[in-house]
């Protein structure tokens, strides 16, 4: 059942070092449930009963935070090899923090924590390298989630879109880049208006800070866009 997905199960983070049949005779012990879906589909919803995290096969999911008027707030978008989910069900919050949608079709896999946290009846020394990368994958996600919220702190918005693009290129290593995300959810993900931050982007272009098509956009002034950040 797995095997067709084994180089991506090879990039997840959760198996780092391990080889393809260690990960396969894992997934036994696990017992995931898989879950094809269509774009737009719920996975979970904010606080109902979470039992299990996520690994995406394929496709893409948002995890998403609506406020009391309705407004949405992107988490974050994961694709193949990428986990959702992990830091509440590690932290045994028992309900799920946020809703998890699909942003485009594809297949998750659902793993019981429980299963994860503790040595399967093998005692298999591979399953003790997993829950190792999972320590490892909380404290990193605890790190995203800090830069995050220092995007969000931001007071004006070019601020927050001049912080947003520079770490962008930073992790790209190039001045030109895609952001995987169109604007109503770039602007969902910054907590800004959409209209506003489309006009304050053709400034910024229009001031030769950036240029921009679609989603690829060019970094043209670096110390610019820098001290635009504070």
């Amino acid at each position: 059942m797995y095997k067709p997905y084994a180089n991506v199960l090879k990039m997840c983070p959760l198996f780092a070092g391990l080889e393809e049949h260690d990960i396969l005779s894992l997934l036994s012990c696990l017992r995931p449930v898989m879950r094809d879906f269509q774009k737009g589909d719920l996975l979970c919803q904010a606080g109902g009963p979470q039992e299990t995290f996520g690994i995406v096969l394929s496709g893409e999911v948002q995890v998403q935070k609506y406020d009391f008027a309705g407004n949405r707030l992107i988490i974050g978008s994961f694709g193949p090899g990428e986990l959702f989910g992990e830091v509440s069900a590690y932290a045994g919050l028992g309900l799920w923090p946020n809703t998890v949608a699909a942003s485009a079709a594809g297949k998750v896999i659902f793993i019981p924590f429980a299963l994860l946290s503790q040595t399967c009846c093998r005692a298999c020394d591979f399953h003790q390298t997993m829950i190792r990368n999972m320590l490892g994958i909380v404290a990193h996600k605890a790190m995203i989630i800090n830069n995050r919220l220092n995007f969000i702190k931001l007071r004006s918005m070019r601020e927050k879109l001049a912080a947003f693009l520079y770490e962008q290129f930073k992790q790209s290593g190039t001045k030109t880049f895609l952001v995987a995300m169109n604007r109503e959810e770039l602007a969902d993900y910054l907590n800004v208006s959409r209209p506003s931050m489309s006009r304050e982007l053709g400034r910024m272009k229009d001031e030769g800070l950036i240029d921009f098509y679609r989603s690829s956009f060019t970094i043209k002034d670096i110390e610019a866009l820098k001290l635009a950040r504070v």
